[in-house]
């Protein structure tokens, strides 16, 4: 436990590079989610913009661990391969996790000052849920490319990878609506969306599970 942490602190420390970024943003999200706000209702867009941005620059670390060479280093000391690779992924999950609840926070307070209210509360949490899965979703099919190309050719590749398995999974499910459109019709949606948050949780863990899984295999195997 002691060495994630270690390693956990390292990616923060990383992650501290980028101070003056991370203040200016947060200054210019705070001021276009309350412009917005005497117009519209803010709350997803400004919970999601803080998700988006902080969650996915978590990704970035790996671009320093490269130019470092820190793997090659860590591996000296008695650290091993699963605890790098499952630090990295705890500290993706984290800051994720802390970047959308910040956002939500935040969104919540500046659209209650401006507003005076929150509209359909609930529906914009579970809302915030789908976004974070998705996000992880993306992330989770970017750690492995990284490991397994680096992170340029890894960038590409996880584009590649997830639009193809999106395209695949949409045509599958198109044509089984069109053999089966009686699916459709028994579907509730709307039940569906009220249990999301408890179908985001097994997502997400199915998304992180087996994203480290490929990760570590790959990692194990390879010579640094």
């Amino acid at each position: 436990m002691y060495t994630i942490k270690g390693l956990l602190q390292k990616d923060v420390y990383v992650f501290k590079n980028f101070k003056g970024n991370i203040i200016f943003s947060i200054v210019m999200f705070l001021f276009l989610i309350t412009m917005a706000s005497f117009q519209m209702d803010c709350f997803l867009a400004g919970s999601i913009l803080f998700l988006i941005f902080f969650g996915m620059n978590s990704i970035s670390t790996f671009s320093y661990d490269e130019n470092a060479d820190s793997d090659k280093y860590l591996l000296s000391l008695p650290i091993t391969r699963k605890e790098i690779v499952f630090s990295k992924y705890l500290f993706v999950f984290l800051n994720s996790f802390l970047s959308i609840a910040i956002g939500i926070l935040v969104s919540f307070i500046i659209t209650l000052w401006v507003r005076g209210t929150v509209n359909r509360f609930a529906d914009s949490l579970r809302i915030c849920c789908l976004s974070f899965t998705s996000v992880s979703f993306l992330m989770c099919s970017n750690i492995p490319c990284i490991y397994k190309w680096g992170v340029e050719k890894g960038r590409m590749q996880s584009v590649i990878i997830p639009a193809v398995f999106i395209f695949v999974v949409g045509i599958f499910g198109g044509i089984l609506l069109l053999l089966f459109p009686e699916i459709y019709q028994e579907l509730d949606l709307l039940s569906l969306f009220k249990i999301s948050p408890i179908i985001c949780l097994l997502l997400n863990i199915l998304f992180y599970g087996v994203s480290y899984m490929i990760s570590y295999h790959i990692f194990a195997k390879k010579s640094l």
